[in-house]
């Protein structure tokens, strides 16, 4: 069973184990998904980063909120004054009345905005910080959904390579004896890393050490010629 050709085909069948396996490899190691889950990593420290500055943050945030709510009330208030004073049924005590009212909401209204102001200017370099984290993240944000399209799209012409491969495997293996096969399959679940691989003048093709001629002729007078150091075949 040492047939040149049947050998040789171990050679071809390894080749297109090689590619289905790089094929599938590709889908966890590819450049741009390994560029992917780097991203999602940055991302997910960006996010943390953003969440424990907002809690430092969160009596700032709490008064901010309860000033702009004050001053939005307040502004709905001045709303309802100028469309009473837009009537023609106010006597001048009540436009006055009215007048004041406005008057004083507004000063309201410029003194919580001072607070705020104020609020921000003491948080000022805390909250440039999570800003510029902020945006940070919205452009990784971007990037990874571009980047998410490019894998996608990598994944569905492996998706559609696989099987073709396989089939191709299937059908090419189907013409190995049955003990060819038990042959490959054993060597290939004992994790050898060359099955089969051509002699290198006196070199072997699948570990790489140098054989005598007394070993190479033991070699081609066994059964599938295999390398007495690795196991593997020497074509």
């Amino acid at each position: 069973m040492n047939e040149p050709f049947l050998l040789s085909n171990l050679v071809e069948l390894q080749d297109l184990d090689n590619k289905i396996y790089k094929l599938i490899d590709s889908k966890s190691n590819g450049e741009n998904v390994l560029h992917l889950k780097s991203m999602e990593i940055n991302y997910k420290e960006f996010s943390e980063k953003i969440t424990e500055n907002k809690k430092e943050l969160s009596e700032f945030f709490i008064k901010k909120a309860d000033n702009e709510k004050k001053i939005i009330s307040l502004e709905l208030q001045i709303k309802e004054i100028e469309q009473k004073l837009s009537g023609d049924t106010l006597d001048p005590s009540e436009t006055l009345n009215y007048s004041n009212q406005k008057e004083s909401l507004k000063i309201q209204i410029n003194k919580f905005k001072l607070e705020v102001e104020e609020l921000k200017e003491q948080n000022g370099d805390q909250l440039k910080v999570m800003n510029d984290q902020e945006n940070s993240l919205e452009d990784i944000k971007n990037q990874l959904i571009n980047l998410s399209k490019i894998v996608k799209n990598e994944w569905d012409k492996i998706d559609k390579q696989i099987p073709d491969l396989e089939k191709e495997k299937l059908e090419f293996i189907s013409t190995f004896p049955d003990e060819l096969k038990e042959l490959y399959d054993n060597l290939k679940k004992r994790g050898l890393e060359v099955i089969a691989a051509y002699r290198n003048d006196n070199q072997c093709g699948c570990c790489g050490v140098e054989l005598t001629s007394s070993e190479i002729e033991q070699i081609l007078e066994s059964k599938f010629q295999q390398c007495s150091y690795c196991d593997g075949v020497v074509i």
